[in-house]
């Protein structure tokens, strides 16, 4: 007796069907994608516009025949369809869990805790607020139970991206500074509070006049069990896999089997598959076992096989022109930056932080990217909101995403750019450094910029040790950022070192360091920090530049190399993308 009814089960025609869907949306989400990047937009824009042009919103208004034998709204091939794209997301949900690093946020302290809180806080209570109030403004089904769809609507304004601002802190050179960790720390804590809120929803919903406790607290137990015993037994399993399989075969399956048995569990549990599959990742990325280069392929993996197609079905059975609403999409717009930006830039002061760091900070956050498309998508899917305010998440999150970097870089960036020799003298280079580990080496480089600062060596190598634990600032291409702020500094210090034969400071690509940079500023320049990083990874970025600067005879051809190559224009100055952003 067979499993699936011969109704159910896919033909040769559906078979190739399916296979010709999948191809068309993976192959025109990828290629808009790229243009999408190639104007330095979201790339995610692009691939949710392949979807509308193949969706009901172009094909099926000009072909409805071609679309209906490609996406039918039920049978096998619909079934086969949703399959994958379910697949799809809880996959993105992982590589979303990896990001999270939770010991980075406890490093951070204060300052993330105080700028994730009130950047939950303040969003969550003017949404909410806004869809009790008010729902009809929202486009609220009124036959639809209120106080879910209110607590969605905090949620969704309260949730941030992380993938898409750790993309957007790579673009801006950002991602190793203290004001990109900080907005990383805090928007994992937001990552995990908001899933977490998202999935009690979620469990209201598929326990409608029953009782929801159980599930809650299968839930809760679930959560606390894979955060701590999860990650103690990943962290045990990890080197094992690692010393026993070929890389990175043996631990990519590692991840993915563990991703698909949480997300397994919490669908039985009663909330969706996502939850678990994003709990998974937390538990595995917070291990100090798993490479960056690793996380690296897991990441580049999924987010270009399975991100775009996911993001292009969304475009499939919504259309965009007919479900358009320009007053909601003006009122979810306003009231993401407005409650996303203040808290966080509350947060952010009350930290400590500079006015111009605080709003930045708060510019960060609001960027809401995939995260936000596919918590408006699967509220969707349960019909929680309608297709008016699925369009307008859909606007807001792209809106925010394309908002968030250029407000930062006008934010921190100094109008007048230095050059990185400017900040260089001879002694601060050091071309035949005696360390051969991390530790020595920052130690060997605090000791240079001690004699140059008059700081006690011992008081820099604390500072820059403290950072470099928070994250490791191996870069690709053989290139290291170590840095640090300190109060008493008067001016910035840089000190370069060159390694033959390189230091492992766990770089994506996992290279080890040839150039290492020690980048010291005073606590109240926070532009002068992503000065210096923006210069090293624009200059040292650059292969052929790389090279001559690896081969110079002296410390006084290493200056006029740096001198030649900034005095010939900032055109000769964009790095290359396949060493700054892999």
């Amino acid at each position: 007796m067979g499993l699936i009814a011969a109704s159910d089960a896919l033909t040769s025609t559906g078979l190739a069907a399916f296979l010709v869907s999948l191809g068309l949306l993976l192959g025109l989400a990828r290629i808009m994608g790229e243009l999408a990047r190639r104007y330095r937009q979201p790339q995610v824009l692009g691939e949710i516009l392949a979807g509308v042009v193949l969706g009901p919103t172009l094909l099926a208004q000009f072909w409805p025949q071609a679309h209906l034998m490609l996406f039918p709204e039920q049978g096998p091939v619909a079934i086969a369809q949703e399959g994958f794209f379910q697949l799809g997301v809880a996959f993105l949900l992982l590589v979303a869990g990896l990001e999270v690093d939770l010991s980075s946020v406890w490093r951070q302290g204060k300052a993330a805790m105080s700028v994730s809180v009130t950047g939950i806080l303040f969003p969550f209570v003017i949404g909410f607020g806004l869809a009790w109030l008010a729902p009809s403004l929202l486009g609220k089904d009124p036959a639809g139970e209120l106080l879910p769809f209110a607590l969605f609507v905090g949620i969704a304004m309260s949730i941030t991206a992380l993938p898409v601002i750790a993309k957007i802190l790579i673009d801006l050179n950002m991602f190793k500074s203290d004001t990109g960790m900080l907005v990383m720390s805090a928007a994992m804590v937001n990552d995990l509070v908001g899933w977490l809120g998202f999935a009690l929803v979620m469990a209201t919903l598929h326990d409608q006049g029953g009782n929801v406790a159980p599930t809650i607290l299968y839930t809760v137990v679930f959560a606390i069990g894979i955060l701590t015993v999860g990650r103690w037994a990943a962290n045990r399993i990890l080197p094992f896999v690692q010393a026993h399989s070929q890389w990175p075969g043996g631990v990519m399956g590692f991840v993915l089997v563990t991703a698909l048995l949480c997300g397994a569990m919490t669908e039985w549990i009663g909330i969706h598959a996502i939850f678990g599959a994003f709990l998974a990742g937390v538990a595995i990325g917070d291990s100090n076992h798993l490479r960056e280069r690793t996380r690296d392929t897991i990441h580049q993996f999924i987010t270009n096989i399975f991100a775009p197609v996911f993001f292009a079905s969304i475009g499939l059975r919504v259309n965009f022109v007919e479900a358009f609403d320009p007053l909601i999409v003006l009122v979810v717009l306003v009231v993401a930056i407005v409650g996303k930006v203040g808290g966080c830039y509350l947060g952010a002061v009350w930290a400590g932080l500079s006015k111009r760091e605080s709003w930045a900070t708060g510019f960060g956050m609001s960027a809401r990217g995939a995260m936000e498309i596919i918590l408006g998508q699967l509220a969707r899917q349960a019909q929680l909101i309608t297709d008016e305010l699925f369009v307008a998440i859909v606007i807001m999150a792209l809106a925010t995403s394309m908002l968030s970097g250029p407000m930062m870089q006008k934010l921190l960036r100094q109008r007048q750019r230095r050059r990185l020799k400017d900040f260089l003298a001879e002694r601060q280079i050091i071309l035949h450094p005696e360390a051969r580990t991390l530790e020595s080496i920052l130690r060997e480089l605090s000791s240079r910029a001690a004699e140059i600062t008059g700081l006690p060596a011992g008081r820099i190598l604390d500072a820059v040790l403290q950072r470099e634990q928070i994250m490791h600032t191996g870069l690709p291409g053989g290139l290291a950022v170590p840095h640090a702020r300190l109060d008493d500094l008067a001016k910035p210090c840089v000190v370069i070192a060159r390694h033959p034969d390189g230091i492992d400071f766990d770089s994506p690509d996992g290279q080890p360091a040839r150039l290492i940079s020690l980048l010291l500023t005073p606590s109240q320049q926070p532009e002068t920090q992503l000065e210096l990083l923006d210069l090293v990874v624009r200059i040292f970025g650059q292969p052929t530049i790389r090279d001559r600067l690896l081969n110079a005879a002296n410390g006084t051809e290493f200056l006029a190399i740096l001198n030649q190559v900034e005095s010939s224009g900032p055109n000769d100055l964009t790095p290359n993308a396949n060493h700054v952003e892999a």
